[in-house]
């Protein structure tokens, strides 16, 4: 019986450690309010056409980053970063890395899991580039 409602605790406790930020997510809403919102080919044709991205690549990171962060990214920008700006480590589950890595192999059939490492990926530009390289 202790042992049920030691594991009961724990595992409220763990999930909270696990879960997003959601009032993070919430400052991060208020303070982007004035940012202008771009739709999925706006934001392809304002950012990474230029650089040569691919398209799917800018539709995938534009839609499955919402998923992870629950940050809108119609008004996210390529110099924004992924710590400082967009708190990927608070507002995301903790797994959404790996969660990247099986939807990217999933929609591209390429594995990235044992390349990428996002210490080395400080903006979005970053991991769009990186993203797009593995094609």
């Amino acid at each position: 019986m202790w042992r049920e409602l030691n594991n009961a605790v724990l595992n409220i406790r763990t999930y909270a450690d696990l879960s997003p930020d959601l009032g993070m997510r919430r400052r991060i809403h208020q303070g982007w309010r004035a940012r202008p919102e771009r739709s999925l080919e706006d934001w392809y044709r304002s950012f990474w056409q230029p650089m040569s991205v691919s398209q799917e690549v800018s539709a995938f990171v534009y839609q499955q980053m919402e998923i992870y962060s629950g940050l809108p990214f119609a008004k996210v920008t390529p110099m924004d970063r992924l710590t400082e700006d967009l708190q990927l480590p608070l507002v995301c589950w903790f797994d959404w890395e790996w969660d990247l890595c099986d939807d990217f192999h999933d929609r591209f059939g390429v594995e990235i899991r044992d390349r990428l490492d996002l210490s080395l990926l400080h903006t979005v530009r970053d991991l769009v580039i990186f993203l797009n390289q593995q094609l």
